[in-house]
């Protein structure tokens, strides 16, 4: 009876292990080399408690959004992800203004937000690189471990403008290829922008764009709305 007991027993713990393990390949490793997928979107809070670090677009954001979050913004019109490393005007968690570095050492985030390329739009992929790289590095240094960081590529720019001006497909491409090998190689969460607001050419469309490059506002809604069903994780 024991033998047979315990042959029964044996038999439902291998069974028991091979469902397990069967769970566990459906649960892979995050796939760095791509876009985070579309998931169902999130509500505002979502952004509660993080930090959003870019240029005008992402100032555009948070006047126009209308997201009902608690974000704190470490953003200035002009910026570059080169400059980001050493600027000391970003308004600091502890008030007053002071670097990136010191921002994220005066308080913790659950989640990074990045958006910079745009405003070296003429530089190499391996400087925008890294720059980004070095973002990232100092972000980990200055925040609890594992917390996400995600980069939001560079959104694409009129057909207009692409024809007049350094800020032409080609660029944008070539900008948004660095960044899509920076998330890969830092093990970042990619969030496909551009895609987002591409015509059927490529183009941004010129009803929803002031410039050129920077969005109108309603579109700002639809950035973070974008952003809100491109998430991973709880």
């Amino acid at each position: 009876m024991i033998s047979s007991f315990t042959s029964v027993l044996l038999a439902s713990l291998t069974a028991l292990s091979l469902a397990l393990s069967g769970c566990q390949s459906l649960l892979p490793d995050y796939d760095y080399t791509q876009p985070v997928p579309e998931s169902q979107q999130r509500e505002d809070d979502w952004f509660d408690n993080s930090a959003v670090i870019g240029h005008s677009l992402m100032e555009g954001f948070k006047g126009f959004a209308k997201v009902d979050a608690d974000i704190h913004y470490f953003t200035d019109t002009g910026i570059s992800a080169k400059k980001a490393l050493s600027f000391g005007g970003f308004d600091l968690p502890d008030g007053g203004t002071g670097t990136l570095e010191t921002g994220l050492g005066q308080k913790d985030f659950d989640k990074i937000y990045i958006m910079l390329g745009v405003n070296e739009i003429t530089t190499s992929k391996e400087s925008l690189k890294e720059h980004m790289a070095a973002i990232v590095e100092l972000i980990r240094d200055n925040q609890p471990e594992g917390i996400p960081i995600y980069v939001l590529n560079i959104t694409p720019t009129t057909e207009k403008k692409s024809a007049s001006s350094d800020f032409n497909q080609k660029n944008v491409k070539r900008l948004n290829e660095a960044l899509a090998e920076v998330c890969e190689e830092q093990e970042c969460y990619l969030v496909d922008l551009w895609s987002c607001f591409a015509d059927g050419n490529g183009f941004l469309p010129a009803d929803i764009s002031t410039d050129g490059v920077h969005l109108t506002a309603p579109e700002y809604r639809v950035m973070a709305d974008y952003i809100l069903s491109h998430t991973v994780g709880k």
